[in-house]
């Protein structure tokens, strides 16, 4: 085949990050930002999360989870490559995590910044997610640091675009996802998952193994990128795109929540009780 073995994903930072993250994208540009989010020469107002604790506690409980989203739910445990893909993750999350926390030491007040920590242990986490069981634990860790430097820039990026994000889900989900399906083309070793390359199977190669075959399997992972953004952009944002105009001609105000319950606060509107009586 002239593109390696095809497209390949273990478990799915493709399929599913980058997906959630791309559609995120065009939900986010159809909603536009919230109130107070940007002023009238475009910079941007921080509107930080009510309890950073709880989100970190949150953040962990995913960690434990993607051990069974990457390894047990791909592998049985009988899988001597289980304990490589178990592996791979903690390291990519840890390094992910501790990479985004150092970047924001070298910015402002140099001081770390918890919710940018556990958002590089995410960015981790997804992009180690499609090359999981193709690549070394030295390239994991490779990943995770480049996750964890990408994430905190790419949220800067869309920001500046007028964005609004409020949890950092296009940046993490989407751009970690994007580069954890390239990253199976630049980092896979080879010694897993058979294929065929035109004369011989063979393992899942990266570039930096194989410039020939690790070439032409970073065209497919490529390809594959390419066709989750602009595949999935289109769909979601006819998706939400339909909604609004639906919304609005029954009478409402679109997708978007009536602006004084946003103001406000969407906790009595939405459920019915006030989330902070005092």
């Amino acid at each position: 085949m002239e593109s390696g073995v095809g497209y390949v994903d273990c478990a799915g930072s493709g399929v599913v990050p980058a997906v959630g993250g791309v559609a995120g994208l065009a939900g986010a540009i159809v909603l536009g930002p919230r109130i107070g989010k940007f002023n009238k020469d475009g910079s941007a107002n921080v509107m930080p999360g009510h309890h950073i604790p709880m989100a970190m506690l949150g953040t962990f409980i995913l960690l434990f989870g993607w051990f069974g989203f990457n390894a047990a739910s791909t592998f049985a445990v009988t899988d001597t490559r289980f304990a490589v893909v178990a592996l791979n993750t903690a390291l990519a999350a840890a390094f992910g995590a501790t990479t985004s926390m150092f970047f924001m030491m070298n910015r402002g007040d140099k001081k770390p910044d918890p919710g940018m920590m556990v958002n590089g242990m995410l960015g981790g986490l997804v992009a180690i997610t499609a090359p999981c069981a193709f690549v070394q634990p030295w390239a994991a860790a490779v990943i995770g640091i480049i996750a964890g430097l990408l994430i905190p820039i790419a949220l800067g990026f869309f920001e500046k675009r007028g964005v609004d994000d409020p949890v950092g889900a296009i940046s993490v989900h989407g751009v970690g996802g994007i580069f954890g399906v390239l990253a199976v083309g630049i980092f896979a070793d080879g010694q897993y998952g058979a294929g065929w390359n035109g004369t011989e199977v063979t393992g899942i190669t990266g570039i930096l193994y194989d410039t020939s075959d690790g070439a032409k399997q970073l065209a497919s992972q490529a390809t594959g990128a390419l066709v989750i953004c602009t595949g999935i952009f289109r769909v979601a944002y006819g998706f939400f795109k339909i909604q609004a105009t639906v919304s609005k001609s029954m009478g409402k105000g679109g997708i978007r929540s009536a602006e004084q319950d946003e103001i406000e606060g969407l906790d009595l509107p939405e459920m019915g009780v006030l989330a902070y009586p005092e």
